[in-house]
């Protein structure tokens, strides 16, 4: 409805974020379950889900956009495509956090229910493998999309921007996370640190609003 009413991209402050970033991981989650059919995911996509819908439900009625730029260009494409690939990269984090409870449960001699209710490992292997191709795609495509509008828009001075450098220490990560199962073949575990530590810097991108971002503190 804000995407409507404002005739542009609803991502003008931290709430218009949520709850477009709440639907985008809704629908990776469904994409993910039409191909794979485990319901077990949905531990992680749902809390998530709710907690990101319950932020956006706090926002102050629509305002005008602070900053019409938003509404289109090249900002607009590479925050769609951020949040595309953040949702993404959410689900090659819960496979991750899956696998290494699944690894566990095996390894002991006493699993619990909850492992019963978990894919196998060479599943979760698939899930991770195939979301974080959707996610480190669209990340870097909105990483060219961000770096030419803010070349554009303040030259050279926009790679100390907190968001942006942490957006590429991000894609450094996740590309090191990418290399390392093509060309080494690192799978299961080690993958799954990466997945992780991906997810936790990716989280902290997301928060940080400083600099040319701090009009989304609205």
């Amino acid at each position: 409805f804000d995407a409507w009413a404002m005739r542009g991209l609803p991502v003008v402050s931290i709430y218009q974020m949520a709850s477009l970033t709440a639907f985008l991981i809704t629908a990776v989650f469904l994409w993910a379950y039409r191909r794979f059919r485990y319901e077990s995911l949905a531990v992680f996509v749902f809390p998530i889900v709710f907690i990101l819908t319950l932020t956006a439900s706090l926002a102050k009625p629509l305002t005008p956009w602070i900053r019409d730029s938003v509404q289109g260009g090249w900002e607009a494409v590479h925050v769609a495509l951020f949040l595309l690939g953040y949702a993404a990269l959410f689900l090659t984090f819960a496979a991750g956090v899956m696998y290494l409870i699944q690894e566990r449960e095996l390894k002991s001699k006493r699993p619990r229910a909850f492992y019963y209710r978990l894919p196998p490992l060479n599943k979760l292997d698939q899930v991770a493998h195939q979301t974080l191709a959707l996610g480190f795609v669209s990340v870097t495509l909105g990483l060219i999309a961000a770096s030419i509008y803010a070349s554009a828009q303040w030259g050279a001075s926009w790679i100390v921007d907190p968001k942006i450098a942490l957006a590429f220490v991000t894609w450094i990560i996740y590309l090191a996370m990418v290399f390392s199962r093509v060309a080494i073949g690192w799978r299961g575990r080690k993958s799954a640190y990466f997945a992780i530590a991906g997810f936790c810097c990716a989280a902290l991108t997301w928060i940080v609003s400083d600099g040319a971002h701090a009009f989304m503190r609205q």
